[in-house]
Parts: C-alpha cells; sequence; structure tokens
C-alpha cells in the first residue's frame, strides 16, 4: 500500500490533500488554533471514523447475510481523549442504531462480535492500543420499541 499528502504551497495553514492507496482523495486539516482553517477532519479523527466504517460496512453486510430486515443504521463513536501530550484516545465507545422490522438482537449481537473479533482490521489495531466498546440499540418500526444492547 501507498499513501501520499501532499500541501502544495506550503507557506501557510496545515490542509494536505491526501490520497488512499485505493486512488481516493481527502483533506485533512486542523482547527484555527492549530494553523489550520478546519478544511477536513483532523487526523486522530479520521481514527474514528476508520473504526465507525469499518465495523459498521462487516456489520451491515453481516445482518443483510441474515436476512435481517435493516431500515436503518448509524454508527456513532465516542472517545475520551488524553489531556497531556499526545492526547491519545483514551477509551473509545461504538454504539450501532439499526432500525428495521423485527431485527434480532442476537443477529446484531454476532454481526458486531464476528467484525470485532474477525474482519475489521481498525478494530484490530485499535484494541490493541486502547479500550474499545461495542453497543447496540434496535429501534423496531413495527412496535416503536427501543431495545437495547451489549455486546460480550
Amino acid at each position: 500500500s501507498f499513501a501520499r499528502l501532499s500541501m502544495p504551497g506550503a507557506t501557510e495553514g496545515m490542509a494536505f490533500s491526501a490520497l488512499a492507496p485505493s486512488g481516493q482523495s481527502i483533506t485533512v486539516d486542523t482547527g484555527a488554533s492549530s494553523g489550520g482553517s478546519n478544511s477536513g477532519p483532523e487526523p486522530l479523527e479520521l481514527l474514528l471514523l476508520a473504526l465507525g466504517s469499518c465495523t459498521g460496512m462487516d456489520v451491515i453486510s453481516i445482518l443483510r447475510k441474515k436476512r435481517q430486515l435493516v431500515t436503518s443504521y448509524t454508527v456513532n463513536v465516542y472517545a475520551n481523549q488524553a489531556v497531556d501530550y499526545p492526547k491519545v484516545y483514551t477509551e473509545i465507545l461504538v454504539e450501532h442504531v439499526v432500525g428495521g422490522e423485527n431485527v434480532s438482537p442476537q443477529a446484531v449481537a454476532r454481526s458486531i462480535e464476528l467484525s470485532t473479533t474477525k474482519y475489521c482490521p481498525v478494530h484490530a489495531m485499535l484494541s490493541q492500543a486502547t479500550s474499545v466498546e461495542h453497543v447496540f440499540r434496535i429501534l423496531d418500526a413495527t412496535s416503536g420499541s427501543v431495545e437495547p444492547g451489549f455486546v460480550n
């Protein structure tokens, strides 16, 4: 894999144009207090986005294979950050909010478990460095009930 980050006209600002190995691009920046213009996510924030999207793609794929009728899916990623430099994330909580009709809590829990123990390389790497926990809620479209769940 090869990634490239370039800063054209490197005389001001902090923004990098980042090119992923896939050829996709994104702007990475920081806020004004650090000399940036907030034109894209900060580097550390990208870890949260990577974790949420990695597990989310696994989970929705597995739920579809399990023939679960999922009509909405949101992944919220919360993190506590150390006060002292290098200000790493000290704990991360990933909340999966699954909406649908008669979605099985066991299917959701198993899908998250498979992602975190077998498929998601981002979870595998981050969980070596900090505490990463996953929880879920199911919003049932037919009954309107909300069912919370935890992944062991």
